[in-house]
């Protein structure tokens, strides 16, 4: 039996690409959310501005298709229970409406609207709020605008609230992202953060916590600009140190498990993985013993082998050639035997790094 595939899922994902098209053009970065954790929020959007990543995020609603046009006005219908989500909210949250046949996008302060028009269930999208490139900088600006109202001690409690529900994924991404978009300058954030990274072993946002947490000690991908967008040196001294304090085996152990199939190469979360685990007080050890530990994943032994002689091929290549002919034999898979065994190779050889 064929599975057919509803034409509105076709529309659906046409408005979002849209949306996302335009983000990415105005140099933002557009995360699109998993519609199994989907109430209300399809996606959000983090703001750059001058190259410079503000961090600053929002969520957002979007609509696709001639049912949310209505005599050439584009509308966002909604209930009571979409109303009390977005005002219990504590990132500003954006409606879009696409219409395929025209090939344009309009967007609404969904924040406002429910704040100044309580009762008012069908939200009318301004016609000259065009979602386009040559009007992006006026919708970053207008919503880059909430900062300072969103980075309140009443905000901060909402969004560690949803981040302590790890069960609820949807909750928990809202939080992570809400408490660096607004209350990264708190050393308290970053106290919670930081003492919950073993709770995500294996959890579906461990990769988002890593790419958070990466912000402390930094990366060269890393988008900060002094004076614009760092985290306040006090903050982030304090911030390091607490890491430096909380990263024993363990927390080592959970970290390796965010590396996917990208390896620890640049511009992958294992980049992330490494700039936080380089804090480790005891790194090598902790390295080393993952990755002679039968009892642990293969791939995450692999990636802890390949990390450890990554820090300490320069200065220690004889104890790097010791501990990969003493790890191999453990490894099973064909490809990572070829790759471990190419590795023995290069260490071997004078002059070459792996």
């Amino acid at each position: 039996m064929t599975i057919k595939r509803p034409s509105s899922n076709g529309t659906a994902s046409t408005g979002v690409h849209h949306i996302a098209k335009v983000t990415c053009g105005g140099n933002c970065l557009f995360h699109e959310v998993d519609q199994k954790n989907d109430f209300g929020n399809d996606a959000f959007i983090e703001f750059v501005v001058d190259q410079a990543s503000t961090g600053c995020c929002i969520a957002t609603q979007i609509k696709s298709g001639p049912s949310y046009i209505r005599n050439g006005r584009f509308v966002l219908p909604a209930d009571q229970k979409h109303f009390e989500y977005w005002r219990n909210h504590f990132l500003p949250f954006c409606g879009f409406v696409y219409d395929p046949v025209s090939d344009s996008a309009r967007w609404v302060d969904i924040t406002a609207h429910v704040n100044e028009k309580p009762a008012q269930f069908t939200i009318e999208v301004p016609h000259e709020n065009i979602f386009d490139q040559a009007h992006f900088a006026s919708f970053r600006d207008h919503f880059l605008a909430y900062r300072s109202g969103f980075s309140d001690v009443a905000n901060f409690g909402k969004a560690l609230t949803d981040f302590s529900h790890l069960e609820d994924f949807a909750r928990c991404e809202n939080g992570i992202r809400a408490l660096f978009s607004f209350h990264r300058n708190r050393l308290e954030t970053w106290y919670f953060v930081v003492s919950t990274i073993n709770n995500f072993r294996g959890h579906p946002l461990l990769r988002l916590l890593v790419t958070t947490l990466s912000h402390v000690p930094g990366h060269m991908d890393i988008l900060w600009v002094k004076g614009k967008n760092t985290i306040p040196e006090p903050i982030s001294n304090e911030a390091e140190s607490l890491l430096k304090r909380t990263l024993t085996r363990d927390s080592v152990l959970t970290l390796l498990g965010a590396i996917d199939e990208g390896g620890i190469e640049r511009g992958t979360v294992g980049q992330c993985v490494a700039s936080i685990v380089d804090l480790a007080p005891n790194r090598r050890a902790s390295l080393e013993s993952v990755a002679l530990d039968v009892t642990v994943s293969e791939n995450v032994r692999y990636w802890a082998l390949l990390m450890l002689i990554d820090y300490e091929q320069r200065r220690h290549r004889d104890y790097c050639i010791t501990i990969t002919e003493k790890a191999t034999p453990s490894f099973t898979d064909e490809d990572h035997q070829d790759r471990l065994r190419g590795l023995l190779e290069s260490l071997k050889t004078p002059g070459h790094f792996v």
